[in-house]
């Protein structure tokens, strides 16, 4: 896997407003994006995505509120190659915002993102 490191930190939230606030005002973020649904705030030179927690229990992981996300240079060749290793991964996605990705689960049943950037393709 050719991989550019992390490229955000996304927790899922249940007051936007509060924990945007935080972040910004507390912290010290730089808000960025700005949605209805979903904030994101530049740190150095990390990244965090705050999103609205409106997933079921059962999608909850380990009380799941943060997910780890690894930018790599193609996604769809990441995907083929955990899929032959048997690595239990989601389908991949081409989101709207700009980013195809998908999920993998390690042994321990942390979820992560592994998402590839459309301005580096």
């Amino acid at each position: 896997m050719k991989s550019y490191g992390i490229f955000y930190v996304l927790a899922f939230v249940s007051d936007l407003a509060r924990s945007k606030a935080f972040y910004r005002d507390k912290i010290g973020c730089k808000l960025s994006t700005d949605e209805p649904r979903v904030a994101g705030l530049a740190f150095g030179d990390g990244y965090l995505v705050l999103h609205v927690d409106e997933r079921e229990p059962e999608q909850r992981v380990y009380g799941g509120g943060m997910t780890v996300a690894l930018q790599v240079e193609d996604a769809a060749a990441e995907h083929a190659r955990l899929t032959k290793l048997r690595v239990q991964v989601s389908k991949l996605i081409d989101q709207p915002w700009g980013e195809r990705n998908f999920t993998f689960t390690d042994p321990d049943g942390y979820v992560w993102l592994v998402a590839q950037s459309r301005n580096l393709s």
